[in-house]
């Protein structure tokens, strides 16, 4: 399947919608089903072809749309579609028990929001990548306005705002580039970016560092993110935390490394992760929406993962890959647990994890607080290991130092909430987990286990896409070949 059926595909069964609905709720979601299932299943076939891949549908660059599939590229894919797949079949669950919730939007803007996040990491044209990142910015709107209540329209709103003005950062740096280089090709940008004037080019790094770091949730621009977890449904939630997060921070850095920037923007980069990890931390601490508290959760791991992927440094780029990996499912079987729990208790304040009982979710969110906090032998224990061991290789040991001591920081909340769950005093009402939902969570949470038990299985490919960051000489080649 030619790679620019992950974009076309979904936005046809996008347009189909108004009509699946029109054959019943059977066929409605199970074209989502469907959907999520050919595009999984075609991004494990590349995992046995020769990368990269390139598929055009140009008259003449840069009129036309190329996308270009390497290493690094594929992990996010991976992540992506298999992220789809849970989604659409957790939404069973979910329109099941909230049989008046408009099917036809969420599914129109879901299957948008997946198409426009790979078409982000696909894209090697920098104007279109602008196309794909606005595609996500809006259906990310909605999305988080699903609720259609006061939270839900005030988060859409505040995201509405906060993505234009991010936005037009993006479409500045992309003139100037355009006015400096005459292209908007990634290969050729990359080739040529050294030859912009030092002014022109700081200007160009920093709008495109506002731009990208306002939606990828870097500090200081991420004070917005929590109320549109707080506004939010849970599944959105699972998909802002495990997809549309992940594709900005990958443009972010595929374009950093693409682009070639001094060490002093790498150390800056670094800094402002090291700060985002810390910020977050110490702010989750005091919350008291569990919700909120996830989504700081959330920035503060994003913060690692800043940190971990500004080094330069194959093995704690490939650690973090691993960590990124580890993260997107854990969060996702976090926020799925999360929305049964929220139903059958009617709050989203911290105290409902005292309020439940159900030894099924209590081992569930156990695995995902013990697996995000680097505990063996979960997933989580071996991503942060990795970039522990690259900063150690790298003699950068006040990184290691910071990030243990915060952690623990991380720990107590986490361990809060999970005593929480193991108290037996007091009334707790008896929350029964359907057999959708039963399946999926112990397929995330055995992922968590296996990945932490046998770690070689993914570090093939986060070390393959860890390379293909830092040295996209295969990925040149393909770029330039497109716009030449």
């Amino acid at each position: 399947m030619s790679l620019g059926y992950y974009f076309l595909l979904p936005v046809i069964f996008s347009f189909l919608t108004p009509y699946f609905k029109k054959l019943g709720s059977f066929t409605l979601r199970g074209s989502s089903i469907l959907l999520s299932f050919i595009l999984f299943v075609q991004s494990i076939a590349y995992t046995t072809m020769k990368l990269p891949q390139i598929s055009q549908f140009s008259i003449k660059p840069p009129l036309g749309i190329a996308f270009v599939l390497d290493g690094y590229s594929l992990l996010f894919l991976l992540i992506f579609t298999f992220s789809a797949v849970i989604v659409s079949f957790y939404m069973l669950w979910y329109f099941k028990v909230n049989p008046k919730r408009d099917e036809a939007r969420f599914y129109v803007f879901f299957n948008m929001l997946i198409a426009g996040s790979i078409g982000m990491i696909l894209s090697c044209d920098i104007f279109n990548l602008y196309i794909f990142f606005e595609i996500v910015g809006i259906c990310s709107y909605t999305l988080s306005a699903y609720n259609k209540d006061k939270l839900g329209l005030e988060s859409g709103i505040k995201y509405l705002i906060i993505g234009s003005i991010a936005s037009i950062f993006i479409v500045f740096a992309i003139m100037l580039i355009y006015l400096q280089i005459g292209t908007v090709n990634l290969g050729l940008i990359a080739q040529r970016f050294h030859e912009i004037d030092p002014k022109i080019s700081v200007l160009i790094v920093l709008m495109l560092f506002i731009g990208f770091g306002t939606k990828a949730e870097l500090f200081p621009m991420n004070f917005w993110a929590p109320d549109i977890y707080q506004g939010s449904i849970s599944s959105v939630n699972g998909l802002f935390s495990s997809v549309v997060a992940k594709a900005y921070l990958f443009v972010f850095f595929h374009l950093f490394y693409l682009f070639g920037l001094s060490s002093k923007y790498m150390l800056f980069v670094m800094v402002i992760g090291a700060i985002t990890f810390l910020v977050s931390e110490f702010t989750a601490l005091n919350q008291t929406n569990v919700k909120r508290l996830f989504a700081y959760s959330t920035l503060g791991q994003l913060g690692i993962l800043f940190m971990a992927l500004s080094t330069n440094s194959s093995e704690t780029v490939s650690g973090a890959l691993f960590h990124l990996t580890s993260h997107s499912i854990s969060k996702l079987l976090i926020f799925l647990a999360l929305g049964i729990l929220i139903h059958h208790l009617k709050s989203t304040k911290i105290s409902i994890f005292g309020d439940f009982k159900s030894r099924f979710l209590t081992i569930i969110f156990a695995i995902g607080f013990l697996s995000i906090l680097g505990i063996p032998p979960f997933s989580g224990f071996v991503g942060k290991i990795l970039i522990l061991k690259g900063f150690a290789l790298s003699h950068n040991y006040s990184a290691i130092a910071f990030i243990l001591l915060v952690s623990i920081v991380e720990a107590v909340y986490f361990f809060r909430l999970t005593a929480m769950m193991l108290d037996k005093k007091g009334t707790k009402r008896v929350v029964h987990v359907g057999f959708i939902n039963y399946i999926l969570l112990c397929v995330l949470a055995a992922l968590i286990v296996i990945f932490g038990l046998f770690p070689s299985l993914l570090i093939h490919y986060t070390d393959l896409a860890a390379n293909a960051l830092i040295n996209p000489t295969d990925y040149l080649k393909f770029a330039l070949g497109v716009g030449l």
